[in-house]
């Protein structure tokens, strides 16, 4: 039986041992290659890569050196659709050769060779632009539908709608919070991970249709989609914790002025029954900041965890909060001694972190971002005092 074999090549502007990890470690695989991913990197160890559409790739290491060489098999579901890769790497002045071979002797495969090759050719440039530059070529060409706070209830066919941003397709389309979006371009969207496959192929101005219930009663809509929009990622970690802690500064002057006048009592007081009370959206607020913290802690160490679908919040975690905090003074006290253990871990960024540009620029652009999860809840906290 014949082998059928393709060849890709690249030159990568970053020595040898970051691309080789970048094949053998799942927090680095996941920043170029997958939505998901498990790995042992050893010879005879499993490699398993998932994307959010419900594909995978699952295989094992037949050889590995360090910054040299790794040889892994790879197949899908589809039988006819195995193979066995070789990357080697040779690098001269911190400037690494890649060349990825990717052979098969199954019959089927010539049917499959276009799409195989476009694929390879598609991860590899991704692959380069994230070991360069950071930019992860899947994440910013991937277009906003413009929805905020999603989340994903048992009881819910699809995924409940927390609100939609300014300016927004989703917003201008009507969309509203609470309504639960079932479809997304034809394509179901019963948990969270189902939206990003179905912007797959789209790009910004495309017009997609929308299948939502609001209070149980079917709608459509059309949304218009919006280009993404990325902040620009500071040079080092000090700077990226100076503009972090800047950011908190702003939000919490914000956020100290809505409580301004406002009695424990008044601040506990549900809106209506099963509505958040202003003192539960800061204990959210501070269990976020928690959760933050863990998954920078997995990140730095590329140690990222295997994730089940979102479950959304745990009301058990926000109560204890408030149990171990239970005055307004005390609970913004608690989430601004956490938002600056954010800041000191932003600080404390090695240098060989940051030279991880994939790495630095997913934290980078989350922080940048991350302070604007407060300026979200503002409006909810003055309508709960309020009320």
């Amino acid at each position: 039986m014949a082998t059928k074999t393709l060849t890709f090549k690249r030159t990568i502007n970053v020595p040898a041992e970051q691309v080789y990890r970048a094949f053998t470690n799942a927090t680095l695989l996941r920043e170029w290659f997958c939505d998901g991913a498990m790995v042992q990197a050893r010879v005879g160890g499993r490699v398993y890569c998932q994307w959010n559409d419900g594909s995978a790739l699952m295989g094992t290491y037949a050889a590995l050196v360090p910054e040299k060489k790794a040889v892994f098999t790879l197949r899908s579901d589809d039988p006819s659709d195995y193979s066995t890769n070789t990357v080697t790497l040779t690098e001269k002045s911190g400037i690494t050769t890649l060349i990825l071979t990717d052979e098969s002797d199954s019959k089927d495969r010539a049917k499959l060779l276009g799409a195989i090759e476009q694929g390879w050719n598609k991860a590899l440039d991704n692959l380069q632009s994230v070991l360069e530059t950071g930019v992860d070529q899947r994440y910013v060409n991937r277009p906003l539908i413009g929805l905020n706070g999603l989340e994903h209830r048992p009881s819910d066919e699809g995924v409940r709608i927390a609100g939609t941003t300014d300016g927004s397709g989703a917003r201008a389309a009507g969309l509203q919070k609470n309504d639960i979006l079932l479809s997304l371009g034809g394509k179901k969207t019963q948990v969270i991970s189902d939206i990003p496959p179905a912007l797959n192929g789209h790009k910004a101005g495309d017009k997609v249709k929308v299948a939502f219930k609001r209070d149980g009663k079917p709608m459509n809509a059309v949304i218009t989609l919006t280009a993404r929009e990325t902040p620009a990622i500071p040079a080092n970690a000090e700077l990226l914790a100076e503009i972090v802690a800047r950011k908190y500064t702003e939000v919490n002057r914000d956020l100290t002025q809505a409580f301004k006048g406002i009695s424990d009592d008044r601040a506990a007081r549900r809106p209506a029954p099963g509505e958040w009370s202003a003192l539960h959206v800061l204990a959210h607020l501070i269990e976020c900041e928690r959760i933050l913290h863990h998954w920078m802690k997995t990140l730095i160490a590329a140690q990222e965890p295997w994730q089940d679908e979102e479950e959304g919040n745990l009301q058990i975690r926000i109560d204890s909060i408030i149990n171990g905090f239970p005055t307004i003074q005390a609970l913004l006290t608690e989430l601004k001694r956490n938002e600056a253990e954010t800041v000191a871990i932003l600080n404390a960024l090695s240098d060989s972190f940051v030279a991880r540009k994939g790495s630095f620029y997913r934290l980078s652009h989350k922080m940048l971002l991350w302070p604007d999860h407060t300026r979200e809840h503002l409006d909810q906290i003055r309508t709960a005092v309020r009320s």
